[in-house]
């Protein structure tokens, strides 16, 4: 049994532990939770008052940039690729008058919310002259909820913001490194449907789907039209001349055509036969009802590696761009002549 020396010496342990514990958290109340509130970013920015945004990740200060081009946007660090407005907008509402919460002020803490040489996520805002619009620092989500941990570059107050900046960036899970791609304009082609006459498919099979319309006579009142005239709102489809196509499969490769979404861009420095466009194996002529033409043209496939997605490279004639197509929208172009024939 313990004598009463022991115990006496057991209970003085157990009062020093519980003295150093309160101690232990008092201090890191008063490094993390100080009530206070501070706008970080004070102003509202826009792509107008910009000249260059750049995302730097560790020690790399232009992981991602993006420039004003005298047309539009480009992501300069995916070979100038057209840039999503919309992206960068929604980038630039996150960091309008940014506001965080206090956490904490020493530096001996600041890594804990992921602020790292290898991890830090540093976005700066220039404008023309080259001078600094605005900077911030991103690190870790909070374990809990919802927003971020935001510093001043170079500073040690760290805050918790509760708008998602990482996810504008298209990091949802963490810091990483910035992905080029989530800021390109993938919309590699769009054309209204009803400005289409015709769709040739050029490869081992070529064919061609033309539209045929009902002739509408014209009303009375009808001051426009002298005579019978082709309702465009409404059209059957012809295989090869005159053979009768299912319309639903057709209109799918006419929606396919139409709107042509990549997910992702490549070099286009590498030169076309680097991507099998020099001599394309597969075309796509589009036929518009002002007689004009769009072509688009396919070549080899790209297998997905790592952060890369996989697809086929195209390019729409006489535009520098190398686009990466995925599969699915390549299958629903390519469709055989017995698959739009009618069952």
């Amino acid at each position: 049994m313990l004598n009463r020396k022991n115990l006496m010496i057991l209970a003085g342990i157990l009062v020093a532990l519980i003295v150093i514990s309160i101690a232990q958290h008092t201090r890191h109340d008063r490094t993390t939770s100080r009530a206070s509130s501070e706008t970080l970013l004070p102003g509202e920015f826009v792509r107008a008052d910009l000249a260059r945004v750049t995302v730097g990740y560790g020690q790399d200060p232009e992981a991602l940039v993006l420039v004003a081009g005298p047309d539009r946007w480009r992501v300069a660090s995916a070979w100038n690729a057209q840039a999503s407005d919309q992206r960068i907008d929604a980038l630039l509402r996150s960091l309008s008058n940014l506001r965080g919460e206090f956490r904490s002020d020493h530096a001996d803490v600041v890594a804990d919310y992921g602020f790292t040489d290898s991890t830090t996520i540093t976005i700066t805002g220039l404008d023309e002259t080259g001078g600094e619009v605005f900077a911030i620092q991103v690190g870790n989500k909070p374990s809990r909820g919802q927003g971020n941990f935001v510093r001043r570059p170079g500073a040690d107050e760290v805050y918790l913001t509760g708008t998602a900046v990482l996810g504008d960036l298209g990091l949802w899970s963490g810091p990483e490194r910035p992905q080029s791609r989530h800021f390109i304009e993938l919309q590699a082609s769009r054309l209204e449907r009803a400005d289409v006459e015709a769709v040739a498919l050029k490869g081992d099979a070529p064919l061609t789907l033309t539209k045929r319309y009902e002739m509408v006579e014209p009303a009375e009142s009808d001051t426009v039209h002298t005579e019978a005239y082709p309702d465009r709102s409404q059209w059957e489809w012809r295989l090869d001349g005159d053979r009768p196509a299912m319309k639903t499969k057709a209109d799918g490769v006419l929606g396919a055509v139409c709107s042509i979404r990549a997910q992702d861009v490549a070099d286009p420095a590498a030169g076309l036969a680097a991507y099998g466009l020099a001599d394309p194996a597969r075309r796509v002529v589009i036929t518009l009802v002002d007689g004009s033409e769009t072509v688009l043209e396919f070549g080899d496939k790209r297998e997905a590696a790592g952060s890369a997605p996989g697809g086929y490279y195209a390019r729409v004639a006489d535009d520098p761009t190398i686009w990466v197509i995925g599969d699915y929208n390549v299958d629903n172009i390519f469709k055989t002549r017995d698959e739009l024939l009618p069952e």
